[in-house]
């Protein structure tokens, strides 16, 4: 059995159709078919259940599946232990971050990491999580940067770090706090929201509604800089998370008030393809952005 075999089963079966996977490995989709129907004819076995619609896996196909993303992954990963230790670390890394990330991480972790790794090539993609997990099963994206959600089976996700949200108004506002607010004491707030496709407008309506907190007018906004924009021009506010916020710690146009009674958090993922394994230079910018992001937490105390 090839590796070649695997990478093919899987495609077809993450796909759902030969022509579908046929074109994510970009071979051709009498290929994929003889090289599922090779491995079934060799055990004995039949792995998925064709129709016209596409394929849908039988329940050994489905066991087969597991095993064959566990290979892939491990043959990945030796490759890179080799790389690490020759020293040698190269190629180019395809990205997805949220503005959050864009805003006050990013830089740092580009020059860090061009620095450190000048074989590597970079790019960025912004995008909001939605977007960015069409991107990563779309096999666009090497990895992306999101909020916690219940993620698609066909994406792995690891937790990469916690941040709290804070309420964002301009530097005149009426809302005045030497500390902390409880939302639920403010009058209903007219707010400027991302749209429901983000992870975090979900949790934020959650939030909302679980500790009675009223809101006044909404704009759905999917352009963090417009937001904090508004914010700045008007008695808008929004809610941002807190290294987004670390450029507007000093006030000059827009307050960062803290939120308790509870606090509203965010939690950070990595998310990646089930069926392909980080590269060795996307595991090293990873290690850099991360690094970066708990210095960001650690400035906002």
């Amino acid at each position: 059995m090839k590796l070649q075999h695997l990478k093919y089963f899987v495609a077809v079966f993450e796909e759902g159709s030969f022509s579908a996977g046929a074109q994510r490995v970009n071979a051709t989709q009498s290929g994929l078919s003889m090289n599922v129907r090779q491995l079934e004819d060799r055990y004995q076995v039949q792995l998925l259940n064709r129709s016209s619609t596409g394929v849908t896996p039988t329940e050994v196909g489905s066991q087969f599946y597991q095993d064959a993303v566990r290979v892939l992954h491990a043959a990945t990963q030796a490759e890179a232990n080799l790389r690490a230790l020759s020293g040698m670390v190269t190629g180019h890394v395809t990205v997805g971050l949220m503005p959050t990330f864009t805003r006050a991480v990013l830089g740092p972790a580009i020059l860090r990491f061009a620095e450190e790794f000048p074989n590597v090539k970079v790019t960025v993609r912004e995008a909001y999580s939605g977007e960015l997990s069409r991107q990563i099963l779309a096999g666009e994206l090497d990895f992306a940067i999101v909020p916690a959600f219940d993620a698609d089976v066909r994406l792995r996700a690891c937790v990469m770090g916690s941040d709290k949200e804070y309420l964002v108004v301009s530097a005149n506002s009426s809302i005045r706090s030497s500390g902390s607010v409880r939302l639920a004491d403010l009058p209903p707030l007219d707010l400027i929201l991302p749209s429901r496709e983000n992870a975090r407008r979900r949790k934020m309506e959650q939030y909302f509604a679980s500790n009675g907190i009223e809101t006044g007018r909404l704009i759905e906004l999917d352009s963090m800089f417009m937001s904090i924009d508004l914010v700045a021009r008007s008695d808008w506010v929004t809610i941002l998370p807190g290294i987004l916020c670390l450029p507007d710690l000093g006030g000059r146009r827009r307050r960062v008030i803290p939120i308790r009674g509870p606090e509203l958090t965010v939690d950070y993922i990595r998310i990646e393809p089930m069926s392909v394994p980080l590269s060795a230079s996307g595991q090293a910018f990873y290690r850099v952005l991360k690094d970066e992001l708990e210095i960001a937490l650690a400035d906002l105390g």
